[in-house]
């Protein structure tokens, strides 16, 4: 049932590992324990998108410092 998971507990907490909210850990366990193939996979895919604008996000972040000290280093003193 909990295919490369021992139990509920330890899928959990991967959820829990990986940021999940209670409620979206709620949803997934509700779909996954009903065989709701879709739900399970829109919850963790809905998860990953999330986490993926986030590292966008400080990506984006990151470039700015690096033009910002590009910049700077190149300047006469």
């Amino acid at each position: 049932m909990f295919r490369g998971y021992k139990n509920e507990e330890e899928l959990t907490q991967n959820l829990i590992d990986a940021g999940c909210s209670e409620t979206m850990i709620t949803c997934f366990l509700s779909c996954f324990l009903h065989g709701d193939k879709t739900g399970s996979l829109c919850r963790l895919e809905e998860r990953r998108a999330e986490l993926l604008r986030e590292i966008h996000k400080e990506q984006f972040c990151i470039e700015f410092l690096d033009e910002q000290l590009y910049s700077l280093k190149e300047q006469p003193k």
